[in-house]
């Protein structure tokens, strides 16, 4: 895992529901955002996707993964890997990025970081928000930077 003196402090762990399989991050994400296609909605049972991206080099991965390959709407592949036990994907990797880890949001789910209210390990807002022609018509995301249908 490759760290920066200035990063040593931000490392944050997310996990499936069981905690079999987990991932350590150091440092911040290159880029979190919002998926509104079919496919982030299945996969979350939700709205839309929240994703927090990564460098691979700055992740370390514990446990055993399954994997699972479906090409997306853009008609690039996605490889997910998700926990054998409970299921819950815990990352995926871009075809068209395979240099970085895609982790959905709600992985890194740790009721001391997220209560915290001045906590450095907080990820940064979504400042990107893709396929919103597939939103819900009911979801109104605010602090987006960049959007695209």
């Amino acid at each position: 895992m490759q760290q920066d003196s200035e990063d040593k402090r931000l490392i944050r762990s997310a996990s499936c529901n069981c905690g079999q399989l987990s991932v350590t991050c150091i440092g911040e994400p290159k880029r979190v955002s919002v998926c509104h296609c079919t496919a982030c909605q299945k996969r979350t049972g939700s709205a839309f996707g929240v994703q927090v991206r990564f460098d691979a080099p700055n992740i370390d991965f514990a446990g055993q993964s399954r994997s699972y390959r479906r090409t997306a709407d853009s008609g690039s592949e996605v490889c997910f890997h998700f926990c054998p036990d409970c299921g819950a994907t815990l990352w995926f990797i871009l075809d068209v990025a395979p240099k970085d880890v895609v982790i959905p949001m709600g992985n890194f789910a740790d009721e001391h970081s997220l209560l915290a209210e001045q906590s450095n390990l907080r990820l940064p807002n979504p400042k990107i928000s893709i396929y919103e022609e597939r939103a819900q018509p009911w979801v109104i995301l605010q602090g987006i930077d960049e959007r695209h249908s």
